[in-house]
């Protein structure tokens, strides 16, 4: 990991940032002089950034600027000091803020200038309207980095002298928290789901929303009996009510701005199902691998890696679907395909009318068969589902390590059962040739959507499509080769109440995750802002 300063020119990054470096016993990278470095390098000739700049031109010194701070950003274990110019540039910020803890340091502008006039103007400040020219910059620099910083740090004269040990201590605090989130999710927009399968609740904290818009228990409701365990023959028998409980942040039925909570309680579970493996692996389950990340698991249907946890997902993603939808989103998945009867048809009117939730009235029959048939051979089936995003707007994402399309697939791969996630043509892409896979345009609109909406990791304007590879409910009643704790041999036909397939209670999950990656994005493209 690395740890970025930023800052406008004379907020003391550099000073702090070294002082900073020497009590972690870290590197210390400075960006101005290792393009300096670079420059001697090339040429032979040892400069300084003011005379590169003042000898090449803006536009040729920001070029050098964003080489070295690619240079950088391939590098770990550090502390890096960097101006204003490096971070304005989207591909170089997404660069050196990709796996690296981001220090914004501000100043009182008046302090900052102060300082450039003793220490002599950089040529492109050196004009009639210099403050003015510097104070545009400083708001963009903030404007573009304020939402992606772990810890904004604020210089003046009386704490300069011991910001590098303030900063290590908040350094250390954010390290750990970071540590401590594997269950959070989004970066303005942000979702921390909580509970155990078999535990008193599960639920979501979501942060980030916006004040005033109107939610209400029943807008939550509505996505939850759409997940909720119970409600047809071709899911698992656990009758769940799943009510939300709104606890914060919604005052009135609008939301405050403060963190939403949304409780729902486990009312149906029956843990003494689970009591014989209490000691034993389940096959296809997380019960091996949590047990060797974290030496303890939770028996009871698997703790925190149950599909139960996803109640949350679909909680925080209604009121992001709700966002969503006053801004012209709207997001719709379905079965696209069951046991391998796959469905062609796409009638979206129909899916809210069929226990699979399949969009092909044909198909959906025969899936419902292959489901209720895997049941009575104590089997179970996966699927494929398939989603539609419409009404986004093109300029969402980035163009790196935060593409549109890795965080929908990071987002979706995070819910359990998923084993694959492909975008647009997805895998049948490598079997095109250019001039069919190429979607062209003609009067500012695509002929077609091989891309799935998605192009160099930035939303198109047309629609996100997805499709998501479900595998089979891993607890079958059929006796299967296993460990236990001590690594002996056992056979185990897992007891209990579970869906013969995950597809039809999924499609609400993928839609929840998609809509919390949506509006993620829509809130960063707002601090950025962009053409439009």
């Amino acid at each position: 990991m690395k740890i970025v300063l930023t800052g406008p020119k004379c907020s003391g990054k550099s000073t702090i940032g070294g002082r900073l470096a020497e009590i972690l016993g870290l590197p210390f990278i400075e960006t101005d002089s290792h393009l300096e470095d670079r420059y001697c390098a090339e040429t032979g000739d040892r400069r300084s950034c003011r005379e590169i700049c003042a000898d090449e031109g803006e536009v040729s010194f920001r070029a050098r600027e964003a080489d070295a701070a690619a240079d950088i950003a391939a590098r770990d274990w550090c502390v890096v000091a960097t101006g204003g110019g490096t971070m304005l540039d989207p591909e170089t910020r997404s660069l050196l803020v990709s796996g690296s803890m981001l220090v914004l340091i501000k100043a009182p502008v008046h302090l900052l200038w102060e300082r450039m006039q003793k220490t002599g103007l950089p040529p492109f400040l050196r004009c009639a309207d210099g403050l003015s020219e510097y104070q545009e910059r400083v708001r963009r620099l903030y404007e573009a980095t304020a939402h992606l910083a772990d810890i904004v740090f604020t210089v003046t004269s009386e704490n300069e002298g011991e910001a590098h040990l303030l900063l290590a201590d908040r350094i250390a605090e954010a390290t750990l928290r970071r540590m401590r989130s594997p269950s959070s999710f989004g970066e303005v927009v942000r979702v921390t789901t909580f509970g155990e399968s078999h535990g008193p609740a599960v639920g979501a904290v979501l942060d980030g929303v916006p004040p005033m818009v109107e939610i209400s228990e029943a807008d939550i409701q509505r996505e939850l009996d759409r997940r909720r365990p119970g409600q047809s023959a071709v899911t698992t028998p656990r009758s769940e009510e799943d009510r939300a409980h709104i606890l914060s942040g919604v005052f009135e039925g609008r939301t405050t701005g403060a963190p939403i909570c949304v409780l729902v309680y486990n009312r149906d579970q029956d843990p003494s199902k689970y009591e014989a493996i209490r000691e034993v692996f389940r096959p296809g389950h997380a019960d091996f691998t949590f047990w060797k990340k974290y030496g303890i698991r939770d028996h009871r249907g698997g703790g925190r890696s149950s599909g139960r946890e996803t109640a949350g997902r679909v909680a925080a993603g209604a009121v992001a679907r709700k966002i969503l939808a006053e801004r012209g989103i709207t997001i719709t998945a379905f079965a696209q395909e069951i046991a391998g009867v796959r469905g062609e048809v796409e009638d979206l009117g129909f899916i809210e009318r069929n226990p699979v939730r399949a969009a092909d009235p044909a198909a959906a029959g025969l899936m419902e068969e292959a489901v209720l048939r895997a049941r009575a051979d104590k089997d179970s089936v996966g699927g494929v589902v398939k989603l539609i995003a419409r009404g986004v707007p093109a300029g969402l994402g980035d163009p790196v390590f935060f593409k549109m399309d890795a965080r929908l697939a990071m987002a979706i791969f995070s819910i359990g059962a998923v084993k694959g996630v492909e975008i647009g043509s997805g895998f049948d892409a490598a079997r095109m040739g250019g001039s069919e896979n190429n979607d062209h345009m003609r009067d500012g609109a695509f002929l077609s959507n091989n891309a799935g909406g998605i192009l160099g990791g930035i939303t198109t304007g047309a629609d996100i499509t997805l499709r998501v590879a479900v595998k089979p409910t891993p607890s079958i009643f059929r006796e299967q080769e296993t460990i236990d704790t001590r690594g002996a041999a056992r056979t185990v036909a897992v007891e209990g109440r579970h869906d013969p397939c995950i597809v039809p209670r999924i499609v609400p999950v993928v839609e929840a995750m998609a809509a919390l990656v949506l509006l993620d994005a829509l809130e960063i493209q707002s601090k950025i802002g962009g053409a439009g």
